[in-house]
């Protein structure tokens, strides 16, 4: 099946069909548009103005379950069966619109494409014979997942709210938080089958243009046949298509995003999911936490350089072992070059073989926890660990000291905030294992200096990866690595200057 496919033969219609004054012949033709599935349903009012010599006959049309049931019954119904008859100059579209209903969000709507989307979208479509305007009443009525808390961003101190899948809720979480009137909201559709609603946040004067111009540019190229997900998308707002690492952050916090549109930053909301996106990204976003917002700075900073330690430990531990055990015994003390050989005594394979089968292993472990049912999945992750490093041990397949360094390299990767991230990390230690097996800390040396050139020349939507330290921006460093307190002066010219 394939997933990522571009639609090139069949572009959509640029020259819409127009509703007709028959509203009995508009209903035909939106059934046939739709298939005449079983969940359309159609009501028919008739509205006897005998006085005025007049007669209406209305056409409500909606998807069974999208709708508010209650809303249709109790308010729209009875309020259209209410209204006071009009002279025949007045126009029914407008005073239906203006006196009788009562939903929040009253549109027209002229031609048919856009009604029978209305009605996918869980609108109600009202018509109204003679007139070639139907109206679309936002009642949406389905269930929706209610705001919870966070599961893959947890924090001990600060809002434990998180994202929900419906795109509404998700900015009106956003609103609440960022009381700033330059916030704009620019909402588009996407998907030629799933027409899936996205929504572009981003605060006047604030964002940079080039970046609004690079995601308007990218939304135009975009011909998926369905968007179901942020990562449709941010693989297109990824420039270097080969690179492992992720330029594009997401995240499911409000308070992340409220404070990455503070800095400048753009959020892509994407209806269905409560993974909102940021860009750009750099490196240290997916090293920091929000959680490192809410305590003291002295801490905070601690916590970073720690992660950083991990990002490193997770990197270079594999590596460095296959290393030093394999051409480097010299650089060891004698006694626990000594230890590490006893323990190594017996083991059939070459440390390069023994790392990689325990890395895998460890691999296949985490990743059958995370797929398990959560209350037990956890616990057979801890366990299978345990249970396969001590078995492999006692059968002399591997040895005591590289079930540690496996085990504490895994532990470090868990450190990393960002599961993305984590991921990427996870790749790249393979390859240093491979170049420490073959050419020892030289190939280890050559490595990182590769991977650092990589990083340098990467770039989210123009935007250096590894900024503000390459290039090196001394007004940027108030929270890199280390987070300065809200009291310092250089925070406060940055609050000034709406920064």
């Amino acid at each position: 099946m394939k997933f990522h496919q571009r639609e090139t033969n069949q572009p959509q219609d640029p020259h819409k069909q127009p509703l007709s004054s028959d509203a009995f012949f508009n209903t035909e033709l939106i059934c046939k548009r739709l298939g005449r599935s079983s969940d359309v349903s159609i009501r028919s009012l008739r509205l006897d103005w005998s006085i005025m010599e007049r007669e209406c006959r209305i056409q409500l049309i909606f998807l069974d379950g999208m709708v508010d049931s209650q809303v249709l019954q109790e308010s729209i119904i009875p309020a259209i069966q209410a209204a006071e008859p009009v002279a025949e100059d007045c126009s029914l579209p407008e005073y239906f619109s203006g006196q009788i209903l009562t939903a929040s969000q009253v549109r027209k709507t002229g031609n048919l494409a856009g009604a029978v989307k209305d009605i996918l979208s869980g609108c109600l479509l009202l018509l109204i014979d003679g007139y070639d305007q139907g109206l679309s009443l936002a009642i949406q009525g389905y269930e929706k997942r209610r705001i919870g808390e966070t599961k893959t961003e947890t924090v001990i101190r600060g809002p434990q709210e998180a994202f929900t899948d419906d795109l509404r809720t998700n900015i009106t979480m956003i609103r609440r938080k960022l009381k700033d009137e330059r916030l704009r909201i620019v909402t588009r559709s996407v998907g030629l089958n799933s027409q899936t609603d996205i929504s572009i946040l981003f605060i006047a004067g604030l964002a940079d243009d080039k970046v609004l111009g690079r995601i308007w540019a990218m939304l135009d190229e975009l011909g998926l046949k369905e968007v179901l997900e942020g990562e449709y998308i941010e693989e297109y707002l990824q420039e270097n298509k080969y690179t492992v690492f992720p330029v594009v952050r997401n995240t499911e916090r409000p308070d992340s995003i409220t404070a990455a549109l503070a800095e400048g930053r753009v959020a892509i909301l994407v209806d269905g999911t409560p993974f909102v996106l940021i860009v750009p990204s750099l490196f240290l976003d997916f090293i920091q936490s929000a959680e490192d917002s809410y305590q003291p700075y002295l801490f905070a900073s601690l916590i970073r350089i720690l992660r950083l330690a991990a990002v490193i430990i997770s990197i270079f531990a594999p590596g460095l072992y296959i290393a030093v055990t394999t051409f480097h015994q010299d650089l060891l003390p004698t006694r626990l070059l000594l230890s590490i050989m006893f323990q190594r005594e017996g083991v059939p394979f070459p440390a390069f073989v023994e790392a990689t089968l325990m890395e895998l292993t460890f691999e296949i472990i985490r990743e059958a926890g995370i797929r398990m049912p959560r209350n037990i999945g956890q616990a057979v992750s801890i366990v299978g660990t345990l249970i396969v490093g001590q078995a492999a041990v006692d059968a002399g397949i591997v040895s005591a000291g590289m079930v540690i360094v496996v085990a504490i390299t895994g532990i470090s990767s868990f450190v990393i905030p960002a599961y993305n991230m984590s991921i990427s990390i996870r790749l790249i230690r393979f390859l240093f294992m491979g170049a420490a097996a073959s050419f020892g800390i030289f190939g280890i040396t050559v490595g990182f200096v590769l991977l650092i050139v990589h990083l340098c020349s990467l770039q989210s939507l123009g935007v250096p990866y590894m900024r503000p330290y390459a290039p090196y921006l001394k007004k940027e460093q108030v929270d890199g690595v280390f987070r300065s307190p809200y009291w310092t002066s250089s925070r406060n010219k940055r609050a000034k200057d709406g920064v």
